[in-house]
């Protein structure tokens, strides 16, 4: 087996946390299991990581980004802002529908996390995550279509992060993709009325 980079390792011990924490659940996903599932030493983890905190803070960046890097794709391509928005939003929602165990774990996550003694901090981090990624993608959107917005970015960041979350805990807990997704166009075209064309 060819040597691998530190980077290397850190992402396949990520990869093979998510594996473990989707299949066995966030509790039983000890360091062990982790490194066991990625085919490395303890001692692998010790050096890529320095706690499992840090570990799991990767693990929320991990599939944040699998669902933001699709969608900044499409906000920074071609055509206009609503077919932008629209296909962006269905980007991270298709994934919820084709990975709903990746989506369940965050929410599983955020649990431990509030409940397990030193790691209340993981929580707060999760949320500034997913405040800060979507800051990025809709920050993307003003500069590639050219548009500005009608609130503040903090508040509309709120609203579409509350939004989103509330929307993939009903799909994971209702599982009625047809309803979720129409839900989805009703987000899209609320976030449309909050777009003004500059002067």
């Amino acid at each position: 087996m060819a040597r691998l980079s530190a980077e290397e390792r850190r992402r396949l011990l990520v990869d093979a946390a998510i594996r473990v924490m989707t299949r066995d659940g966030v509790a039983q996903a000890t360091t062990r299991a982790i490194v066991s599932e990625a085919d490395m030493s303890l001692g692998a983890f010790h050096y890529c990581f320095r706690s499992k905190e840090e570990l799991l803070e990767n693990v929320i960046v991990a599939i944040t980004e699998r669902t933001a890097l699709p969608a900044q794709e499409i906000l920074e391509g071609p055509g206009d802002v609503e077919e932008k928005l629209r296909a962006s939003l269905m980007s991270y929602w298709q994934h919820v529908l084709d990975h709903p165990a990746e989506h369940q774990l965050t929410y599983e996550l955020t649990q431990y996390a509030t409940r397990t003694p030193g790691l209340a901090d993981l929580a707060r981090t999760q949320y500034r995550n997913y405040l800060k990624t979507n800051t990025r993608l809709m920050e993307a959107l003003r500069a590639n279509a050219d548009v500005a917005w009608t609130v503040p970015t903090e508040t509309l960041v709120r609203y579409l992060t509350a939004v989103i979350d509330g929307l993939t805990l009903l799909f994971l807990n209702e599982r009625d993709a047809e309803a979720a997704t129409a839900a989805i166009d009703l987000a899209a075209r609320q976030l449309l009325n909050l777009l003004a064309q500059p002067a």
